[in-house]
């Protein structure tokens, strides 16, 4: 008897030693009315225009995708290196604002730094959000910047 015990223990524990952990999955919505992005493609050159709804959240970030980089432009905390487009009271009220060829965001990675969002072609994510360092979500758009 204790050993069918110990075997179905035994068993037991393997099995949850290899399942992995369900980790909750952030959920990005594209919805115009919260967050709109035009032109959808554009040079480096170019202006982004981006208008905002109600309730779009305080904190802003791009994601270059060729390069698996976030580009962090409005958030709570910032580094203290960090040039922002505005504070994050400021970005929550706003209905409207732009990214020309020369706005600059904060690259959320090992090097740090502001860097210029367009610089390099590819496709690109806008996000905002409440809080964007968590599982809360957003609302996105996404857009692709071509070669010069």
């Amino acid at each position: 008897m204790n050993r069918v015990l110990f075997l179905a223990f035994a068993f037991s524990f393997q099995v949850s030693a290899t399942e992995e952990p369900e980790v909750p999955q952030t959920i990005w919505y594209e919805s115009k009315a919260a967050v709109s992005c035009t032109p959808k493609e554009l040079n480096s050159s170019e202006t982004l225009r981006v208008k905002l709804g109600g309730h779009h959240g305080s904190e802003l970030a791009v994601y270059r995708h060729d390069e698996n980089l976030w580009l962090f432009m409005v958030v709570g905390s910032p580094p203290t290196s960090m040039v922002s487009l505005m504070s994050p009271q400021e970005f929550e009220v706003a209905k409207s604002f732009e990214i020309t060829p020369k706005t600059t965001g904060y690259r959320w990675d090992s090097m740090g730094g502001n860097e210029v969002i367009f610089s390099r072609p590819g496709k690109y994510t806008l996000h905002v959000s409440e809080a964007l360092e968590s599982e809360l979500g957003g609302y996105k758009c996404e857009l692709v910047v071509k070669n010069h």
